[in-house]
């Protein structure tokens, strides 16, 4: 597996609210997406990060109990393993939740931040997926380019329910309002699912400022030409074309080579 992370202030913010870890240790790969004032964005994303690894890692490593030599055992405990992942994912970004809803409430400067998270654990040949809010999780594979994530916004629900254009997303008066983030008093909104990953596959995983900047097509056609290429190399043409667009927003981008 290689890999490659880049977080860049694009050309219009003056701080970056994304954080973001690309733990291969672990197998840990996340983005998060702060918002709030006074700073308060670039805190909500890193405590949500800080805390997420913190929980997830003692709730595994509790979980990942010394596996058995014989065959028939070890299959059986993988697959314990496996299905005990989703609930600590979720667990985790609850705790995250709590969190930052803690440093809220005893500091009126961070009152009401939040931010989005969206990450992957690879175990076992299978992704992981965790995600609240609209940074994003996109799996190339076969010169095909698939949204695994669903934006928790208002509109992307108006585009699925086929209310709006995909070209409406990019102009529409309420395309920043989301219906979920961390950071919420109640987590109203958590998905969480896997896939098995096959060789070649490429995972990109990115905050708002990739994906409102340059349409799903041309990120296609980018890892089409460059699938060849670095993930370094990848990371930093995508921020490239994000900034040529306009770079309206903090720019982050994780590439997952299998």
């Amino acid at each position: 597996m290689e890999y490659y992370a880049l977080s860049d202030l694009g050309r219009n913010r003056h701080n970056n609210e994304d954080c973001f870890i690309a733990d291969e240790q672990n197998n840990l790969f996340i983005v998060a997406d702060g918002m709030g004032g006074h700073k308060a964005g670039e805190i909500a994303s890193k405590t949500a990060i800080d805390s997420f690894i913190s929980h997830f890692k003692k709730k595994f490593n509790n979980k990942n109990f010394i596996i058995p030599k014989s065959a028939k055992t070890y299959e059986k405990k993988i697959r314990k393993i496996e299905d005990s992942i989703p609930q600590i994912l979720m667990d985790s970004a609850s705790y995250a939740n709590e969190k930052i809803c803690e440093l809220g409430a005893k500091n009126n400067d961070y009152r009401g931040m939040g931010t989005t998270l969206t990450g992957i654990f690879i175990f076992n040949s299978n992704a992981f997926v965790v995600h609240v809010g609209d940074s994003r999780l996109y799996l190339f594979r076969e010169n095909r380019l698939e949204l695994q994530t669903d934006d928790h916004t208002l509109v992307f629900e108006l585009y699925k329910k086929g209310a709006i254009t995909y070209e409406d997303t990019f102009s529409h008066p309420q395309r920043n309002y989301l219906t979920g983030v961390l950071g919420e008093s109640e987590l109203s909104s958590i998905d969480c699912f896997k896939f098995k990953l096959q060789e070649n596959d490429i995972i990109l995983i990115c905050s708002d400022g990739l994906n409102s900047m340059i349409k799903d097509n041309s990120i296609k056609d980018t890892l089409k030409k460059f699938q060849g290429k670095s993930t370094e190399v990848i990371a930093k043409k995508f921020i490239e074309q994000a900034n040529k667009n306009g770079g309206a927003d903090n720019i982050t981008v994780i590439i997952i080579k299998v």
